[in-house]
């Protein structure tokens, strides 16, 4: 049996003591949204792989170093270079006699209109390197192929029992004289499936580790079938489809569509709060916390804080599209 060890290269305890799981969530509603010159932004959000729209069931655990996101987002970095050569353009167009290069500005709205409508193709179609969580099942999968594993799961990929999987809390130097930690996820026989190794993908590397503990009672918390889903807003329009969840809403007759009038601005404030508390707790030796089940005797829902699709919203957006290309 390994020694758990928290401050050290070890495996983190499958078990929460913490209790408080939030993340801002955006739940998009019908109109709510500005496509502005991005014509396929809808698709953005019909993610068309079964793991990322059944919630109830399925977690994913993206990991940090997927080489995918450079696909994905170096274009913007392309385009925001591109504008910021045509800023420097148009102040020294003011002082000089040479002609205005309009060349620049056909290419940099050029390119930045052309990736921002091949991003939402681009995120369907590009296969993705991913594991995720199966609540239903209680197995871990792979999106990739992991040699030595033989079973399958209901999507024909590579998978393992979640009493199979750990984290551990792997450190390495940073700065002189800092330590940083990461979770490092993978099949508790690592040297027989060394493939299975997914580092978590926190905020940041950090010399305090509460970030890693956080995600990892985030994933402990999910498998857990003895307790509905977390109650958070990434989850509210799933928590019907989860029969230990939607018992236990019509037990504690849970408002309906409760996160929906919570804007991503007070989200992030909520977020924060508690995040605010994770770092002073003893994650070690602290005694175990009552999690908050029901959120609607903490929390009041300021919906008039939710951003409108005003002019000033809508020019702000164009001009991220046309000199950034973010849809």
């Amino acid at each position: 049996m390994q020694k758990n060890n928290y401050f050290g290269v070890g495996i983190m305890q499958k078990k929460t003591k913490f209790n408080r799981f939030f993340d801002a969530y955006r739940i998009i509603n019908e109109g709510s949204e500005f496509r502005g010159l991005c014509f396929f932004r809808r698709w953005l959000n019909q993610d068309r792989r079964i793991y990322a729209n059944k919630k109830e069931q399925y977690k994913i655990a993206p990991c940090g170093n997927n080489p995918i996101k450079a696909i994905l987002f170096g274009p913007m970095a392309i385009g925001a270079v591109l504008s910021l050569l045509l800023l420097i353009a148009c102040v020294v167009a003011t002082y000089s006699e040479e002609p205005f290069p309009w060349w620049l500005v056909i290419l940099t709205f050029c390119w930045n209109l052309l990736f921002l409508n091949l991003l939402p193709i681009t995120a369907r179609y590009i296969p993705d390197k991913m594991m995720y969580l199966d609540r239903q099942n209680q197995t871990v999968g792979f999106t990739f192929d992991i040699p030595g594993c033989e079973q399958r799961d209901d999507l024909g990929n590579c998978c393992f029992k979640w009493e199979e999987i750990v984290c551990r809390l792997t450190s390495k130097m940073g700065a002189p004289g800092v330590m940083n930690y990461f979770p490092e996820i993978s099949h508790i026989d690592q040297e027989k499936y060394p493939k299975t190794t997914v580092t978590g993908s926190v905020v940041e590397l950090s010399a305090n580790p509460v970030h890693c503990y956080l995600l990892w009672e985030c994933y402990v918390r999910f498998m857990d079938l003895s307790k509905p889903l977390p109650d958070v807003p990434v989850y509210e329009r799933h928590r019907h489809l989860d029969p230990i969840t939607a018992e236990f809403d019509k037990k504690n007759n849970r408002p309906s569509d409760f996160w929906v009038d919570f804007s991503i601005e007070q989200q992030i404030e909520i977020r924060d709060e508690i995040l605010e508390d994770a770092f002073p707790f003893d994650w070690l030796k602290g005694r175990e916390q009552e999690e908050i089940i029901k959120p609607w005797q903490h929390w009041k829902a300021e919906p008039e804080r939710i951003e409108q699709l005003t002019w000033k919203y809508k020019a702000k957006h164009l001009a991220l599209q046309l000199f950034i290309g973010f849809p």
